[in-house]
């Protein structure tokens, strides 16, 4: 799940801001879920050592040899892409017109993570919507832990919680870290919440300000 910051990331990389991105972009409301289930592949490779470019290192005969590196994909249930709903909110009406402009025809590549990782936006859409205080019924997205209490969740919830890096300083070092949790597919829950949330669209979304 990409967290908050990431998500701030990708914003600003829509924008094409440099590091003076979290300051340009700081009071954004902000929520995601999974569109479907999603599963992991692991895989092992083998990177080369190469410091000088001599043909035993690119042969793997040199002192250092090779180094074998297990990477993490991400991938959807029965073949199909991974894939998140996003909802941004904000009290800046321009800022919102830009930002779904910048998504359109993003001025920087968008990126979940390596280059393995990019990412491109679709059907996006300004709605009008709401950000208040508080909810009890079934609701979608993120969810501070510490406010968060579950109503009855049906057989084969799936709840996924976590500490999540929501703003990043200088080096991109995590200032501010939060517990949070969701529904690992995307489904609703019904939950009785002392946060913030978003109304739009005929529905509820836990969201985390950045």
């Amino acid at each position: 799940m990409p967290p908050p910051s990431a998500l701030q990331g990708l914003l600003g990389a829509a924008l094409g801001l440099g590091p003076e991105y979290p300051k340009a972009l700081s009071g954004l409301y902000l929520s995601v879920r999974p569109l479907g289930a999603q599963r992991h592949l692991f895989q092992t490779v083998n990177y080369l050592f190469i410091k000088e470019a001599r043909l035993e290192e690119l042969r793997g005969l040199s002192g250092e040899g090779r180094t074998q590196i297990p990477l993490q994909f991400l991938v959807g249930e029965g073949g199909r892409p991974v894939a998140f709903e996003v909802w941004v909110a904000s009290e800046d009406a321009h800022l919102l017109q830009r930002l779904a402009g910048a998504l359109e025809a993003p001025a920087y590549p968008l990126s979940l993570g390596s280059a393995f990782a990019l990412a491109w936006a679709e059907e996006v859409g300004l709605f009008p919507g709401e950000v208040v205080r508080g909810w009890e019924g079934e609701g979608l997205g993120w969810w501070e832990a510490a406010r968060l209490r579950l109503k009855s969740p049906p057989p084969g919830t799936q709840v996924y919680r976590d500490r999540f890096p929501v703003l990043l300083g200088p080096g991109r070092v995590p200032r501010r870290v939060e517990e949070l949790a969701l529904e690992a597919r995307g489904a609703p829950l019904s939950v009785v919440y002392e946060g913030e949330v978003l109304h739009v669209e005929g529905s509820v979304w836990g969201v985390v300000r950045v």
